[in-house]
């Protein structure tokens, strides 16, 4: 930072309106509760607001510049010579020059608890009358950095206000008004004090009876408590509403990891058989985006995770977030990366991600043109979403028509194969790899492998997966880390703001790790075998991921081996039956309910993959046959299961051992 006019840091002031931030700023640099500052400039796009007579009473130079004139703006800030930037209730995008220029130099306080009720749209009164729309407890005042988004910038400074039943949105915007006076003073003086990198690793968070009477920055002591202190919620400890969407045995996996933090109930939409032994199941779909919002406004849920692709890819996330409502899970655009093969493929290929040669094609005619001149096998995947079924490994010309036409113009896969990518086969062993990201920072899981074939020695149709393993033996620590790194950066390149879990799928060839696909979720049946190996608190992770502070979010796994074996119905990938009853005696394993449902009180199969049952062990052998064991305690009619899930483990830590 540089410093002018005798040591004085000086600040630029944005207002639109009244000013009473500005006042606030004013008085706690005459009173010496913001030292070594000045305020240089008040600049406003509307002539007539009573923030500029507020800087003119104090002897403040001015300046009137519409949102049409940046050059102005840019030319008073240099001839100020400003070294920091404060938007107290300006009601204008900043020219991205200055936004760069100052970068972590510019602070913008916004009447509500972000990331709730902030983006376009969200300003004045209309924050307030979301927040009682919404009818949630708590809002309050945050002081955040600027950046090229709208409200997104790294958060510094909040602090809450309770929501009271008799509350108008003019009354409360009263009430945050005078919080957000003492928020925007305490992040000014982290700015000018320069601690802006250590509070964006650690923001800070102001208690509701904040009062500083001595002059001082607050920053560590005080009333003032590190926000990562406080990941599990805004609220006191007091029970939280979390909504799970899906119905599958990744949610159930999901909700029974979560169902560990005491403090918070749990909802599905719309749940399984095991689901509802954890909380309560909603009958709405994971396509009835609308209803799922409205469920999670009127019931008031304090977060949402979304278990499965398909809602993601419609937009759940986007509507969420329209209507001020937490959510981990990406919004629909970064959601491509699974709904869309070629769109990942364009990615991989533009940000110089490792991934096979690959062509798109829309017509048969066109397909067999380019699979002419190339080698086999080869392997061509429908773009869009089917269920992990969508990829097929051809042989031969004849063999790649066939499938060509089957998914082109037969239908094979609906809309999801109305374009498909013709792909280079590679060889090498397949490991998933998932990552939690919250568009800033991105921290690989442990890793797994599953079993896509039907039968064992992997051979058969494609499933959706009969089972997984973790961690993966194939893949040595770090293996996938710039993979990793530089598909965040693509995402940020791309303007794709990324906070749940990016699923990447590595094949490891003798060329190195390459990408064989993006999913935008946790995966099924990775989870089951990944989820009962982390012993950090899921909802502490969930609601760092989604205020963007992942980076102080340490991840803890136990070094047990895991094993998940998928019982599915009969006839499963093709066609099967399902209203069979299930029967559980007495297991050790942990059950993950897929594909069942309660009728008059009794588990039905309701699916084609059933359960899954996951055993831990030492070692890929003991959990291996703690799972199979188990399995024999488990019956219903058409019942099938591979019989060689993990076998690939406990033989590479027989290798282990004999090396």
């Amino acid at each position: 930072m540089s410093l002018y006019n005798n040591g004085f840091f000086h600040l630029a002031v944005l207002v639109s309106g009244g000013g009473t931030n500005l006042q606030a700023v004013l008085d706690a640099v005459e009173s010496g509760e913001i030292k070594n500052a000045k305020v240089a400039l008040v600049v406003s796009n509307r002539d007539g607001a009573y923030g500029l007579e507020r800087a003119k009473n104090h002897g403040i130079q001015t300046a009137v510049i519409s949102k049409k004139e940046p050059e102005k703006l840019i030319h008073a800030i240099k001839e100020h010579e400003i070294d920091g930037i404060i938007l107290a209730g300006y009601l204008s995008i900043l020219p991205p020059e200055v936004v760069e220029q100052y970068t972590d130099k510019i602070i913008n306080i916004h009447p509500s608890l972000l990331p709730m009720f902030g983006g376009m749209g969200y300003y004045g009164l209309k924050v307030h009358t979301a927040v009682l729309s919404s009818g949630v407890s708590y809002t309050g005042a945050t002081a955040h950095l600027v950046d090229n988004g709208v409200d997104t910038g790294k958060i510094l400074v909040r602090a809450r206000v309770p929501v009271e039943k008799s509350d108008t949105a003019e009354a409360l915007q009263k009430r945050v008004l005078a919080i957000e006076h003492k928020v925007l003073v305490e992040a000014v003086k982290i700015m000018v004090s320069g601690h802006i990198e250590k509070t964006k690793k650690n923001p800070i968070e102001l208690s509701d009876t904040y009062s500083d009477h001595n002059g001082q920055s607050n920053v560590g002591g005080g009333q003032v408590q590190p926000t990562d202190a406080r990941l599990a919620g805004l609220a006191p400890a007091e029970t939280k509403n979390v909504l799970i969407i899906g119905n599958g045995g990744r949610e159930h996996a999901i909700g029974w990891k979560l169902r560990q933090n005491k403090n918070l109930k749990l909802y599905f939409a719309p749940g399984n058989g095991g689901t509802a032994e954890l909380g309560e199941n909603i009958n709405i779909s994971v396509e009835q985006i609308e209803k799922l919002a409205d469920f999670a406004e009127s019931y008031k849920m304090d977060l949402t995770i979304v278990g499965p692709e398909l809602p993601l890819t419609l937009g759940v996330a986007d509507e969420f977030k329209r209507r001020g409502l937490r959510i981990f899970g990406p919004g629909e655009a970064a959601a491509k990366l699974e709904g869309s093969k070629s769109f990942a493929k364009e990615f991989m290929q533009k940000h110089k991600i490792p991934t096979a040669e690959y062509t798109s094609v829309i017509s048969v005619e066109d397909g067999v043109k380019i699979i002419r001149n190339k080698r086999f096998p080869l392997v061509l995947k429908a773009d869009g979403l089917a269920a992990g079924k969508g990829v097929v490994v051809c042989n031969s010309i004849s063999e790649a028509t066939s499938v060509l036409n089957d998914m082109l113009n037969a239908g094979a896969f609906g809309d999801a194969g109305n374009k498909v990518v013709i792909e280079e086969f590679l060889e090498g062993k397949e490991v998933s790899l998932l990552c939690f990201t919250d568009s800033e920072t991105i921290v690989p899981m442990e890793t797994a492998s599953d079993y896509k074939r039907a039968l064992d020695k992997d051979l058969g149709a494609n499933t959706g997966g009969m089972g997984s393993i973790s961690p993966s033996p194939y893949y040595t620590p770090r293996l996938g880390d710039e993979i990793a790194e530089k598909t965040l950066e693509g995402l940020k390149a791309e303007g794709l703001d990324y906070q749940g879990v990016l699923y990447i799928g590595l094949i490891l060839t003798l060329d190195g790790p390459k990408v064989l696909e993006y999913n935008a979720r946790f995966g099924d049946p990775e989870t089951q075998a990944l989820l009962p190996r982390l012993e950090t608190d899921l909802y502490e992770i969930a609601m760092a991921v989604t205020e963007k502070r992942l980076s102080s979010c340490k991840l803890k796994w136990n070094k047990s081996k895991a094993v998940a074996v998928v019982m599915a119905s009969g006839g499963y990938p093709e066609k099967y039956e399902t209203g069979h009853e299930i029967e559980i005696k007495q297991t050790k394993s942990m059950v993950f309910h897929a594909g069942t449902k309660l009728e008059n009180k009794k588990l039905m199969t309701d699916g084609g993959r059933v359960l899954a049952v996951t055993a831990m062990g030492e070692n890929f052998e003991a959990a291996q046959k703690a799972a199979y064991k188990d399995l024999e305690n488990i019956t219903f009619k058409g019942a099938s299961f591979r019989r060689d899930i993990g076998q690939t483990g406990a033989q590479r830590d027989m290798l282990a051992t004999r090396f």
